[in-house]
């Protein structure tokens, strides 16, 4: 997922690069109408078109024949506002943002590559029309393309290698955790049942079977947690909203306690950690509102559209002072009731987490991630 310092960049630098360049048309062009008011109007068209897409109510940056769309209009209007003025060139800024972020390899040159010829129209509108100026035009224009598309295919490159050195790390991760608790486990159910075979009586047997038959639980938890910890039960066999309405039935029938659950927007399915993200949040929160709320009630809603996903656990519990320092979540060494944690695994995925809460108004735990810009 895109990190949201970088989702704001490519949110505002469109909007940025052409406010500048209509501000410096008016400068420049001022009272000359018939050759400003075409130009303003494809600015404002340029601009239109990327508050419509981004508005739209669908996940259409999933969708390549709604991005190619999407890209051409870009490109088709970049050339138009190029050829009536060389210094449009600029507004390639914006349009390489969106070439580079939005399609993926191998079909990422191809907007790049057109893009990067717009470019290096404008840095050739200076050419003459004879033929040392359009042999200029065509090596600045294929200079561009080549320089884009290689640092295109760089970036490819160094993603993949990003890819391995995290998958390799997981791997090693993966590897210590299995040493240091399931092998250690079995080594030592091997140990206790050889020297239960060896006990001189029956209570030394019986105490290194004991042993033996703890290990084994213990062995037992640590693999549930770490097969947990790779993809909850409930998301293997259902999507986010049906693990919810899953979990939060379950939860209702051992607690006694309604839950309404309510799913609205694009059902489309979000990257796998970003689910589990979602769904431990909405765990913890409904452990939290059993232990402490004293609630009658629950709404769980999870609401998707094209800014992102939004869900929300609200109780109509006791609730609790939000500022008062001593139920901040590190004075309490249970985790304060989870908010921490809870926290952390947002922030894992680019999301935030806020809790709206006062005393006897009940709690709301909100928990938000965005999409791809």
């Amino acid at each position: 997922m895109v990190d949201p310092r970088w989702r704001t960049v490519l949110i505002v630098t469109p909007y940025v690069v052409l406010t500048i360049l209509i501000c410096y048309t008016l400068w420049a062009q001022w009272g000359q109408w018939p050759r400003a008011l075409p130009t303003l109007a494809l600015c404002i068209a340029y601009g239109a078109w990327i508050v419509i897409m981004r508005q739209l109510p669908f996940r259409w940056r999933d969708r390549p024949a709604a991005v190619a769309v999407f890209l051409a209009v870009l490109i088709a209007l970049n050339l138009l506002l190029v050829l009536l003025d060389g210094y449009f060139g600029f507004l390639t800024i914006a349009t390489f943002m969106f070439s580079y972020s939005l399609v993926q390899w191998p079909w990422e040159p191809l907007p790049v590559g057109l893009t990067a010829a717009v470019a290096g129209l404008a840095q050739g509108s200076g050419f003459g029309p004879d033929l040392p100026g359009v042999v200029g035009r065509i090596l600045v224009v294929a200079l561009n393309v080549v320089v884009m598309c290689g640092l295109a295919w760089g970036l490819e490159l160094a993603g993949r290698q990003q890819e391995r050195a995290i998958t390799e790390a997981e791997r090693s991760r993966m590897a210590r955790e299995i040493h240091d608790t399931l092998a250690q486990g079995f080594t030592g159910i091997v140990t206790q049942l050889q020297a239960a075979d060896q006990a001189p009586d029956e209570a030394s047997r019986r105490r290194h079977t004991d042993a033996a038959l703890a290990l084994a639980r213990e062995g037992l938890a640590e693999a549930r947690r770490s097969v947990n910890a790779l993809k909850p039960a409930p998301l293997d066999a259902a999507g986010l909203p049906d693990a919810l309405r899953n979990v939060a039935g379950a939860w209702s029938a051992r607690t006694g306690i309604r839950v309404q659950v309510t799913t609205s927007g694009d059902a489309s399915p979000l990257p796998t950690d970003t689910e589990v993200a979602l769904l431990r949040t909405a765990q913890e929160a409904l452990a939290n509102v059993d232990r402490h709320a004293s609630a009658h009630q629950v709404v769980l809603t999870l609401r998707s559209d094209a800014r992102g996903t939004v869900l929300e656990v609200r109780d109509d519990g006791r609730g609790f002072d939000a500022h008062d320092r001593s139920l901040h979540p590190s004075s309490h060494q249970d985790g304060g009731y989870g908010l921490v944690a809870m926290r952390e695994r947002m922030e894992s995925v680019a999301g935030e987490l806020t809790v709206q809460s006062r005393p006897g108004r009940g709690t709301c735990v909100r928990a938000r991630v965005g999409v791809r810009s």
